[in-house]
């Protein structure tokens, strides 16, 4: 009798075992969504022999600096790589070049002034604009803004959600060549739907370009 039931009681606690992995699996759920902003077809010919100066993302105003900053640094050397990978036969200017040039040049609330004026209007200021490639000396722009959350209440529950829009403009005609965005969602239970910061970065970038 001893022996059945304890046999009897393995089995529930293998039971309960399971159904704990099934919540916990099922709580862990991600969610991928990729969308192509641009009205027509990019043609990636036209960025050859060109020069084309990857801006650092900028974070929406509401969120704390400090918080994201290791997410926007994992986000700006993946734009890099992406951008290299997507555009070729292009000269291009990284994020770190082309901060350390707009600020040589007293140029970074312009970059500000460029992304209020687009958030406010939908419209790239073509002055503003026509500012940062001089100081660029480039031809095309890429513009990247990040929306981010991060939650965590004690082991119950964690998630994660951004989502990141790239913006591609073209400064002869003040007009966006290309657009698209990624969004990246992760939630869990008992401390999984942890996110790393480079494996953010990574799905909110490959999401972004995956149109391209």
């Amino acid at each position: 009798m001893r022996e059945t039931a304890g046999r009897m009681d393995t089995k529930i606690i293998e039971v309960l075992v399971f159904l704990l992995v099934v919540i916990v699996v099922a709580s862990c759920m991600n969610v991928r969504k990729s969308e192509t902003i641009s009205e027509t077809q990019v043609s990636k010919e036209q960025f050859i022999k060109k020069t084309v100066a990857i801006l650092p993302v900028k974070a929406q105003s509401s969120l704390a600096t400090d918080s994201l900053l290791s997410l926007r640094t994992a986000i700006n050397n993946k734009l890099d790589a992406k951008v290299r990978e997507k555009i070729t036969g292009a000269n291009i200017i990284d994020t770190k070049n082309s901060i350390n040039l707009l600020n040589s040049k007293g140029k970074i609330s312009v970059l500000d002034d460029v992304i209020k004026t687009y958030d406010n209007t939908g419209v790239f200021d073509k002055g503003l604009v026509d500012s940062l490639s001089s100081t660029l000396k480039s031809d095309y722009i890429v513009f990247s803004r990040l929306k981010a959350e991060k939650m965590a209440v004690g082991i119950v529950g964690k998630g994660f959600g951004a989502s990141l829009e790239v913006i591609i403009v073209e400064n002869a005609k003040n007009e966006i060549a290309w657009a698209g965005s990624g969004e990246f969602k992760r939630g869990g239970m008992l401390g999984f739907g942890t996110t790393e910061n480079k494996q953010a970065a990574e799905e909110l970038v490959n999401l972004a370009f995956e149109k391209f």
